[in-house]
């Protein structure tokens, strides 16, 4: 969330920004212009600061690493797919899928990793393309993987802001049973029927501990916590360091496989196995 409110600064600077760049404008025309003009230059000139800003703030994003490469060409286990919508990994199980919301900024395929060891321990995932890798440009995305297959279980799921729009969906579809959090939290509440798990690390930096601790008043009575001893905000991906993040004292490799089998495990319960 904190890029939301990075963004949030750089409108406001914008906007300070048009006026000032109107009234500039406004001493080097001859002919007073009109106030409707004057407020047209400025709007415009605030569009255009504006669209120049979000073009450079989006274009930074994290890529995925090696280990996420490599899975797109791994042929053992679980099923990588290609599709209209993201990413389909498709495991042994049949009874229960995941839709998973990336963290803001962060490239789809960065995930791949941990979505196929969650595969291969029985759930099927399927990892969203977001519209320039923000969750909250594409909140019902997952409308059109419901809307093509048929489990007995949907799981909403997601990273960071990825997380609170996964929250989000569920507390306004009734066909969603969980929800899973992975350093991230609900701004809405959830209803009693949906399960939560919610995951994150102990140095994790990034995480709003104060907002995820509020956030808690909205989850459902019966929810379960997984606190991981050493883990950050950025191994659930495999996308490197990640800006004002803590330091990992695990590997992301062990952060993820501890991930992924509280996920399986939370899943196995959902099912009745």
């Amino acid at each position: 969330m904190k890029h939301v409110l990075i963004m949030l600064a750089v409108m406001t600077l914008v906007f300070g920004a048009s006026f000032l760049i109107g009234g500039i404008v406004r001493k080097r025309i001859k002919r007073k212009p009109s106030a409707a003009v004057h407020v047209l230059i400025c709007t415009g000139a605030a569009l255009a600061v504006m669209l120049a800003g979000s073009a450079v703030f989006l274009s930074v994003h994290y890529s995925p690493g090696n280990d996420a490469i490599s899975v797109l060409s791994d042929n053992s286990g679980a099923a990588v797919t290609k599709t209209d919508f993201g990413y389909m990994i498709d495991g042994s199980g049949e009874k229960a899928a995941l839709v998973f919301y990336p963290g803001a900024k962060v490239d789809t395929e960065a995930y791949l990793p941990l979505m196929k060891q969650i595969a291969d321990g029985g759930v099927d995932c399927f990892v969203l393309d977001l519209p320039m890798r923000m969750a909250i440009f594409d909140p019902y995305g997952a409308d059109d993987v419901l809307s093509h297959y048929d489990y007995d279980v949907w799981i909403t799921s997601g990273h960071s802001m990825g997380g609170v729009i996964a929250a989000r969906y569920a507390a306004q579809h009734s066909d969603i049973d969980a929800v899973v959090l992975l350093a991230s939290y609900t701004t809405e509440p959830l209803p009693e029927k949906t399960a939560l798990l919610s995951v994150y690390g102990t140095n994790d930096m990034v995480l709003e501990r104060e907002a995820y601790k509020s956030s808690k008043r909205f989850f459902p009575e019966d929810f379960t916590e997984v606190v991981i001893d050493g883990g950050n905000h950025a191994q659930f991906g495999d996308y490197g360091e990640q800006s004002g993040d803590g330091e990992a004292a695990i590997s992301a490799k062990e952060q993820q496989r501890i991930t992924a089998g509280a996920v399986t495990e939370f899943a196995s319960k959902l099912i009745g196995e």
